[in-house]
């Protein structure tokens, strides 16, 4: 993204702006679409059997479900938004599908990488906005995040992303009005039943108005003003202290930790943990002249400062929680891609941003040090794309429907060993008495994924998506 110091703020600009935004939406969607025609299918898989297919969808048709319960914590986030949706979906539809879930979801994700291209674009040049525009819309490409984009249950990362962003874009100006308050407490208050990641919101916040603090010396207001971050730390708090915690997958040791955390915070060079060094140094630069009152920010930049903080918190959370499993030993999971990828993009943000205020006699080195770093970013993100595509995208390409055909046999026969030796991708969840127990539960007759009930007719949501998939 670039970081256009020129600001341009007329009518015709907007209407430009929210074209470009739109085309934005229009790319992650249609790309996003694409994959799921290609790969997805309506097999549930791992959690949502247990969410979904013991819990939720039971007890709503049973009558037994009661708003409270969809507050309750599904590991170590409460996803009271996803549930909501799934509900509507499976009322709507008349059954359960996946796929439904997935065109879903691509629309939401498509709305937050809009919503990035709008915030981090506004008051930019022309120049500046394209850019901008044009880094979310690879940024949000959909095979480096196929975790969520083929995994019916990750609404609730979207949730959680959309409303972060939201509350920090509005509660982050220095001068904002009451409306903003508001809308931001709003924001930020649902972002907390979205996904635990909404707990960095006051966080960020609060950390903004000590580095503002620091640049001005004076005390504006206090705590007078910072009432809606105060409140939102306090709901945060009080959410964390009744959360249950996975501790068989958290780290056991600090070397786990900081190998897990040097992973992801250097997407997409996650090989290589102590290139997270490097890919952030422009905001580490960035932070340390305005801690030092050495430099003043760019317009915008303060907001990009919040993302790359959110993105770099996620990153902390996912290293702690998750980084005894085995997935950190060997990479990245992608359902963190979509977070973690506001990091660089913040980067690229603030690396122009500098180059742009640095003096003249040190312009020309300082243009070829940023070609060096962004190439060097740029060939991170091509070899984990290659490596995605021939570890992922080929071979379901070959062979799409295989998990259906797992689970169909298994429904037949009901013999475990259908699943031995099979890839890790293609078995729907490592107990196959969950997945027994969904099949057979008696309050999922007939109202299974169509390709679990064939004999049965789809209802109008499956055949909506499948005309839009081409299937």
């Amino acid at each position: 993204m670039s970081a256009g110091l020129r600001t341009s703020g007329t009518p015709a600009s907007d209407r430009k702006h929210w074209a470009g935004v739109a085309l934005v939406f229009a790319i992650v969607v249609v790309t996003q679409l694409a994959l799921v025609a290609a790969l997805g299918t309506d097999v549930p898989f791992l959690d949502q059997w247990n969410v979904e297919g013991t819990w939720l969808y039971p007890a709503w048709r049973d009558g037994s479900l009661h708003f409270a319960d969809l507050l309750r914590p599904v590991n170590e986030h409460r996803t009271l938004w996803t549930h909501l949706l799934n509900l509507g979906l499976f009322s709507l539809n008349g059954q359960w599908d996946p796929l439904v879930q997935l065109v879903a979801i691509a629309a939401l994700r498509a709305a937050c990488a809009a919503a990035l291209a709008w915030l981090a674009g506004r008051g930019l040049s022309r120049g500046g906005r394209i850019a901008v525009g044009v880094g979310v819309a690879i940024a949000f490409l959909p095979h480096l995040a196929w975790h969520n984009v083929l995994w019916g249950m990750e609404s609730h990362a979207f949730f959680g992303l959309g409303l972060s962003v939201l509350a920090l874009a509005w509660l982050g100006p220095e001068s904002r009005t009451r409306g903003q308050t508001w809308a931001g407490l709003a924001a930020g208050a649902a972002a907390l039943l979205a996904m635990a990641a909404g707990a960095f919101i006051p966080v960020l916040l609060l950390a903004l108005a000590g580095l503002r603090l620091n640049e001005t010396r004076t005390l504006d207001r206090g705590w007078r003003r910072w009432w809606p971050e105060l409140v939102l730390l306090l709901a945060a708090l009080a959410l964390a202290g009744i959360t249950p915690r996975n501790t068989a997958l958290q780290a056991a040791t600090m070397a786990d930790f900081f190998l897990a955390l040097g992973r992801a915070l250097a997407w997409p060079h996650i090989g290589q943990p102590w290139a997270a060094l490097l890919l952030n140094l422009p905001l580490a630069l960035a932070v340390a002249g305005r801690l030092t009152r050495r430099r003043r920010a760019a317009a915008g930049e303060d907001f990009v400062l919040l993302l790359a903080g959110w993105a770099v918190l996620t990153a902390v959370a996912a290293a702690w929680t998750r980084g005894g499993g085995d997935e950190f030993a060997f990479g990245v999971p992608s359902r963190y891609v979509d977070f973690l990828v506001l990091l660089p993009l913040a980067n690229v943000w603030l690396l122009v941003a500098l180059v742009r205020a640095a003096r003249p006699q040190w312009h020309a080195s300082a243009r070829v040090l940023a070609a060096a770093w962004s190439l060097f970013l740029f060939v991170g993100w091509l070899g984990l794309s290659a490596e995605v595509t021939r570890r992922l995208i080929r071979p379901r390409l070959r062979d799409r429907d295989a998990p259906v055909r797992l689970v169909r046999e298994f429904q037949r026969t009901d013999d475990v060993a259908v699943f031995a030796g099979q890839p890790r991708l293609l078995v729907p969840h490592s107990d196959a008495d969950t997945v027994r127990r969904v099949l057979h539960d008696p309050r999922l007759n007939g109202f299974l994924p169509p390709s679990l009930q064939p004999e049965r007719p789809q209802g109008p949501l499956s055949r909506a998506v499948r005309w839009v998939l081409g299937r």
